[in-house]
């Protein structure tokens, strides 16, 4: 999704030469585009927004992306948006070590976005068993800026949606029901990736396409939030494994020391409690 110039109002992102990434570390979106990008071997000046400490409600975001969300992609002066579209343009522009099978365009492009589709079941999986409420309480957004981006311009009411994500999140977390919904519509999908995998060794068939960067992004948060993806979806689990051992996928997802005891102890008092992901699957 490309922007138009009179969306932009932080106006020095239009004389960017080459390709540059606003992106966040610990973002799924933006260790999905990392991922393709160190696949297809494109040079790129990243740029880190730091969505744990609200920097992409700041003036200087807010200006670029109408819905205060990363990635964004800036190539020579022209902002794009949203990760998929983001990794589909780089694809038609860059014809080296092609990630969309020939003849498969429109069937990924269904795929990604039925993907896309999952974003706000994966945002609440982990925010509802990886990430304690206490590491984001009282998180500070700031109010729109007066110098906001537009899209196509006209105001988007995705970014209303993400403001309201944290203003519900601040205030109730993810309450059971939904964490369940959203474990059952991932379960499915993943159902469905597990039968092609027992006949295929990458979701499309022999070769690694963008839905396996996608979906290997939601295995491992899927993983890491304590999901049995082994018991569940073994072939996915496998598929699994074997994308984990390249560091071109490993060295993106790789979580902190610190974070790994926070979460784990997370994980263990919501086991104590009988509220982890197989206890509310089971009931």
């Amino acid at each position: 999704m490309k922007l138009l110039r009179s969306d932009i109002k932080t106006k020095e992102v239009l004389d960017w030469k080459g390709v540059h990434l606003i992106n966040y570390k610990f973002s799924a979106c933006s260790m999905k585009s990392r991922i393709y990008m160190n696949l297809k071997g494109i040079n790129y000046t990243s740029h880190w927004v730091n969505l744990s400490a609200g920097e992409n409600f700041s003036d200087w975001f807010q200006g670029i992306n109408p819905r205060s969300l990363v990635p964004v992609l800036v190539h020579d002066g022209e902002v794009h948006i949203e990760s998929n579209d983001i990794l589909q343009y780089l694809e038609n522009y860059f014809d080296n070590n092609p990630l969309i099978p020939p003849g498969k365009e429109e069937t990924v492009a269904d795929l990604l976005r039925f993907e896309d589709d999952l974003h706000m079941d994966i945002r609440n999986i982990t925010f509802k068993f990886l990430v304690p409420r206490f590491l984001t309480k009282g998180k500070s957004i700031e109010p729109k800026s007066q110098n906001k981006a537009t899209l196509h311009g006209k105001s988007d009411i995705v970014d209303d949606q993400n403001r309201n994500f944290w203003k519900n999140f601040d205030e109730v977390g993810i309450q059971d029901e939904v964490a369940i919904a959203s474990l059952l519509r991932m379960k499915s999908a993943l159902s469905d990736i597990d039968i092609e995998l027992q006949k295929n060794k990458f979701i499309l068939g022999p070769k690694l396409s963008l839905l396996d960067i996608a979906w290997f992004i939601y295995a491992t948060r899927l993983q890491n939030a304590g999901y049995p993806l082994k018991k569940f979806h073994p072939n996915v689990y496998l598929w699994f494994q074997q994308l984990n051992a390249d560091k071109s996928f490993n060295n993106e997802v790789k979580t902190p020391l610190p974070i790994r005891i926070i979460t784990y102890l997370h994980y263990l008092f919501l086991k104590f409690n009988n509220r982890d992901i197989e206890s509310l699957l089971k009931n």
